[in-house]
């Protein structure tokens, strides 16, 4: 039997372990008001439709009886058409045009589906992105009330995953991006406390690898090994950002051979995963080839410097081939992965490499035969060939 208003509400106070005081205090309204919505000898004024569903962290679909999931394709389509609008912004297009564009598409789809978590994240991290691109503008003095606007839509969405969303994932990518905001804001205090309530490492290393466990014990070990494959994605992914924060820590400090040492242990553990498997790619991060490569001509390795350039062009090239395609991984460790790149395209223009290569620090190895065929292969891939 299909529930009422009053038991869905009933039913929804009680999981998220509220009582009807509780319900009342957070609505502003008499806890006799809660009772007779229970009861089903009242029913919620529309106006309270939205607040109530924000407080028991739900669709308002969900409290008319529907199953919440109706959104789920579109809010799907709506992130993969935003994520290759905003990998291929031409480079003659206004960066804060392009990325406002971006946020009021999700901003109308927010309004049709208010209580997604998954749109709710999805919009903060572009929001984020947008205040950042208002705060490098030339003309930013000009753009003070467009930026207000948008930093208390930024806020207002942060503050309902904060308050009302219960799931670990959307929770630590609030508090992040609230840390990354704080810390544009030099409100430091602020941003030390978003940071302190995001998890050490990415939610998925420990339920990840719990809910893989739980599928080995279910015999659904299909699941399983995507699971677990999934938990190396984002383990790879926190051991590359902090290996090249330490980098830089070391590098700030003019102690270039322990920064060496820490930024090339994640190329190392790349190098050795993906190998010479030219017909896929484990997973796409960035190994900092070229920063490896610039570490070593400070400490006087030229011919190092060259092998980590080689890789460069070498790594260039088998992204541009595999960038479009959607595989599965062979290496048993990786079983499952699947590739899903930011853009739809991955041209070869625009001088990817070349911009590297001029960095002064090459300099003394610029005029060697061997510098000059790295350079001549980067030209033409740059080129299409």
């Amino acid at each position: 039997m299909k529930e009422t208003m009053g038991q869905i509400i009933r039913r929804l106070r009680k999981e998220r372990n509220l009582t009807q005081e509780e319900l009342a205090e957070q609505l502003n309204i008499t806890c006799q008001a809660v009772s007779r919505w229970e009861n089903e000898t009242g029913m919620p004024d529309i106006s309270m439709v939205v607040p109530l569903s924000n407080v028991l962290g739900v669709s308002t679909d969900v409290l008319f009886g529907k199953d919440g999931t109706d959104g789920n394709e579109e809010i799907e389509a709506h992130i993969r058409e935003t994520e290759t609008k905003l990998g291929n912004r031409p480079d003659d297009a206004d960066e804060l045009a392009w990325r406002r564009d971006c946020c009021e598409e999700s901003r109308r789809l927010l309004e049709k589906y208010p209580n997604s978590y998954r749109l709710l994240a999805y919009s903060l991290g572009n929001l984020n992105g947008l205040l950042s691109a208002y705060y490098h503008a030339e003309n930013r003095d000009e753009l003070t009330t467009e930026k207000q606007f948008w930093e208390n839509e930024f806020l207002r969405e942060a503050n309902v995953i904060l308050h009302h969303c219960t799931d670990v994932r959307y929770l630590s990518q609030a508090h992040s991006w609230l840390t990354h905001y704080y810390e544009r804001m030099e409100n430091y205090a602020k941003a030390e406390e978003h940071a302190k309530q995001i998890p050490t490492l990415n939610p998925y290393a420990e339920g990840g690898g719990e809910l893989a466990y739980l599928y080995h014990l279910l015999g659904r070990e299909e699941e399983s090994r995507k699971q677990y494959a999934e938990n190396i994605y984002c383990a790879l992914t926190y051991l590359s950002m902090q290996l090249y924060r330490i980098t830089w820590s070391w590098y700030k400090a003019g102690e270039y051979e322990k920064a060496y040492s820490c930024l090339r242990l994640y190329p190392d553990l790349y190098d050795l995963m993906v190998g010479d498997r030219e017909d896929e790619m484990p997973f796409y991060i960035d190994p900092c080839y070229t920063n490896c490569a610039e570490m070593c001509m400070l400490l006087d390795r030229p011919d190092e410097a060259m092998d980590w350039l080689e890789k460069e062009v070498r790594h260039h090239r088998l992204t541009a081939k595999n960038y479009n395609v959607v595989t599965e991984s062979k290496l048993p460790y990786l079983y499952g992965q699947e590739l899903h790149y930011w853009a739809e395209t991955y041209p070869a223009s625009d001088d990817r490499i070349t911009p590297a290569l001029a960095d002064v620090l090459f300099d003394p190895i610029r005029e060697t035969e061997r510098f000059q065929a790295i350079l001549d292969d980067a030209q033409a891939f740059e080129r299409g060939e």
